[in-house]
């Protein structure tokens, strides 16, 4: 009988010919204990030089920073076969999404790494991974019957089954005690020592570095057999978790140093909770929060959150902490930055409870103006986007000073500016209203200090963030904390250090013990796709009021500017605008007057505000730029409003609608089914455009939520040809928009 793999080798090698446009991964399939590993290594004697890496117990990232730094340290040229073993187990929980993350998202899109052709060759239990694998390019190994932890329940020791609702493969003796006792079992630790010890074909004992036994299955494939056999029920979960919270309160000052069940819960008890339905009250506990290992909260919030995280909540701040790459090495580092993200996003009483439970952080936030993601709209407490950042002196008094540019028309006439602005370096409150100037503050006669001009011998430090992290002019005291690339500059007055970047201004006080080495900047985005995805955000509470008509003028002027909704008498309304939402609105609430807004130009005009215009006219003595390029959507009449994208913005007076009469531009005539849904898109579109985004998938989850809320308003517009284009990312130029991301931060 041949090799198992013999009868495959001719398949494998016309796998690896295929071009990166086809390639796909082959997967080395079949039910647990059938030799899918050994298979793998067989292919692994075959093959030149193949790179191995056995899955078991990593996370994704982790396996993605293996697979970089196994094909960049190949001395050879040439092509790389990458084999994952394990991927099934793979995670430091039992209950994990790395073996689908590995499956779904690593291995597929790792093709090429610097300038090699990439193949790879992974494991695959279909019991674990739900991910679907190519029929084509797959070996499903013989079936066999599937591993049973005993025929008869009855007979199965509930001491064992107890133990399989662990989340770490590893545990010791206390957190047993405490899985039997959440299932109505108890046990003394002796007791549970010697049922491991007698019952060696399916657990194991071992001592840590201590010399204290732990226990754990024999085998990975064994403890996923007992969890399908004897799943632990929410309730169980439930008093798990209870129990695990009570213990995880170590005496004050001494919250890294823990006894073995706090240890346990930093790492698994997000998960319990999530298994139980209970992570949301959990997550808002910060002093537990404060303790939490970030891989284990991150596994939970898949479990806790398939639908999405919610809108402003904690599970968000964890969800964007992970898109913006933040990945500290230390729990106090991570616990700090917990608490930044709080105060960033206004949660205060959260960030009082994560600071009073970890003292002596490397760092902490003493104040912020930072623009958090997952927010929709401007904040007045953001600084905004930071291009130039220094100090009005080296005095005691000296204040910070910032500056954004915000230059439009620059495809073509540039109109040059720059917002300018002071700030209470010790409070971060603003110490004057910002000034718009011509000139940028390098450029101009500004009394003012940065990292070019100032005096040698000053206690003032100034650094900057490049790719190696914190490269500061003086070499005295420590260094700001490692930061995500979005903080590009930093200065340090007295023990403060204040950041700036592309979200705003934050400062910080540095812990001296903690003498933290120069380190590059976190990636900007995890190595590996998050976790998890934001729920559908919800119509902010005040365009939801305006929409139900409250205060919708003044909604309205919050955008197209004090006093610029016109109201007209009743006896101004011409008397063809016969709908009635229509007349109330010009009325009660106003037509909002504006220039060059988004290309929108509407310009109320005296004692006759609107006139009647016919739909342009396709005949032969019509002139071609005046010509509509689609019919009349109804008879009119039509009342003219301005211009808008290109073509002359009508209302209809009979069905009361916001129309474009096509002359240029696209050829779509409806602009708003009426005027309070079509100036209301336009509101919130101008909301979401000027504010300061902290990156892709943030701007992403804004743009994604306002057409969902576009569609909701007036679903017919919005999913029209004109909303579409303008929904997807048109590139707007104009006087309204300035500039406040950088579009390369959106490829």
């Amino acid at each position: 009988m041949p090799e198992p793999l013999d009868q495959w080798l001719e398949h494998i090698e016309a796998w690896r010919g295929l071009p990166a446009r086809k390639r796909r991964v082959f997967s080395v399939t079949g039910p647990s204990a059938v030799g899918k590993t050994d298979f793998l290594n067989q292919v692994r004697q075959r093959i030149p030089d193949p790179i191995w890496i056995d899955c078991r117990g990593m996370t994704a990232a982790a396996v993605a920073l293996r697979m970089r730094e196994a094909c960049r340290a190949r001395p050879t040229p040439g092509d790389v076969v990458i084999l994952l073993a394990n991927v099934q187990y793979a995670g430091e929980l039992l209950t994990s999404a790395q073996p689908t993350r590995i499956a779904e998202v690593l291995a597929p899109g790792f093709r090429r790494f610097g300038g090699r052709e990439v193949w790879v060759m992974a494991e695959h239990d279909p019991e674990l991974i739900p991910a679907a694998v190519d029929q084509e390019y797959q070996v499903t190994l013989a079936d066999q019957p599937p591993i049973r932890p005993g025929a008869d329940q009855s007979e199965v020791d509930a001491r064992v089954k107890a133990l399989a609702a662990a989340e770490l493969r590893r545990v010791p003796l206390a957190v047993w005690q405490l899985l039997c006792a959440a299932v109505g079992t108890l046990a003394d630790a002796e007791e549970l020592l010697a049922l491991a010890r007698r019952t060696p074909d399916v657990l194991s004992v071992i001592e840590n570095e201590s010399g204290t036994p732990e226990v754990e299955f024999v085998s990975d494939a064994l403890v996923h057999a007992w969890r399908r056999v004897w799943p632990c029920e929410a309730a169980t979960q439930a008093r798990v978790g209870e129990a695990l919270s009570a213990a995880s309160n170590p005496p004050e000052n001494n919250w890294t140093h823990s006894d073995p069940v706090a240890r346990y819960a930093s790492r698994a008890l997000p998960m319990h909770a999530a298994l139980a339905g209970s992570l949301p009250d959990l997550l808002d506990n910060g002093p537990l929060l404060a303790r939490f290992a970030p891989t284990g909260l991150y596994e939970a919030l898949t479990v806790a959150y398939p639908d999405g995280v919610p809108y402003a909540s904690t599970a968000a701040l964890l969800h964007y902490m992970e898109v913006q790459g933040i990945a500290p090495s230390k729990q106090g580092e991570w616990a700090a930055w917990l608490h930044h993200a709080a105060l960033c996003a206004g949660r205060t009483e959260l960030a009082d409870q994560l600071l009073s439970a970890t003292p002596g952080l490397p760092w902490r936030t003493i104040w912020t103006r930072w623009r958090p993601p997952g927010f929709f709209g401007l904040r007045s407490q953001d600084a905004g986007r930071v291009d130039e950042f220094g100090i009005t002196g080296v005095d005691p008094s000296s204040r910070l000073i910032t500056a954004r540019d915000t230059t439009t028309g620059k495809n073509a006439a540039p109109r040059y500016q720059y917002q300018r602005q002071e700030w209470d370096s010790a409070t971060g409150a603003r110490t004057s209203a910002p000034v718009t100037v011509r000139r940028a503050l390098v450029e101009g006669d500004w009394d003012w200090v940065d990292a070019r001009n100032h005096a040698e011998g000053s206690s003032v430090v100034f650094a900057h963030h490049g790719e190696n992290g914190w490269e500061q002019d003086l070499l005295v005291g420590s260094l700001p904390p490692r930061c995500p690339a979005s903080v590009t500059q930093a200065i340090r007055i007295h023990d403060t250090w204040s950041l700036a970047g592309r979200e705003g201004i934050f400062a910080v006080t540095t812990n001296a013990v903690d003498d933290h080495p120069r380190q590059p900047p976190y990636p900007g985005r995890p190595l590996v796709a998050v976790h998890c995805h934001a729920a559908p955000w919800p119509l902010p509470d005040r365009a939801a009021a305006a929409l139900r008509g409250d205060a919708l003028r003044e909604w309205l002027e919050e955008t197209f500017g004090d006093s610029s909704c016109h109201r007209l008498d009743t006896d101004q309304l011409p008397s063809g605008i016969s709908n009635a939402e229509a007349r109330r609105f010009l009325t009660e609430t106003g037509l909002p007057e504006t220039r060059d807004f988004l290309h929108l130009a509407i310009t109320p005009r005296g004692d006759r505000p609107l006139h009647e215009v016919p739909w342009p006219g396709r005949g032969r003595d019509t002139p071609r730029h005046l010509r509509a390029r689609s019919e009349p959507p109804s008879n009119g009449p039509f009342y003219e409003l301005g211009s808008w994208m290109y073509s002359n913005l009508l209302l209809d007076g009979t069905t009361g609608r916001v129309l474009r009469d096509t002359t240029g531009g696209m050829a779509e005539p409806l602009a708003g089914s009426s005027l309070v849904q079509f100036f209301a898109i336009v509101r919130l579109f101008d909301e979401f455009r000027r504010a300061h985004r902290p990156g892709a998938p943030d701007h992403k989850d804004a743009q994604a939520s306002l057409a969902a809320w576009c569609r909701h308003i007036d679903p017919e517009a919005a999913r029209g040809e004109v909303w579409t284009h303008i929904l997807e990312g048109y590139d707007f130029e104009d006087s309204t928009w300035d500039l406040a991301t950088y579009g390369d931060d959106y490829v």
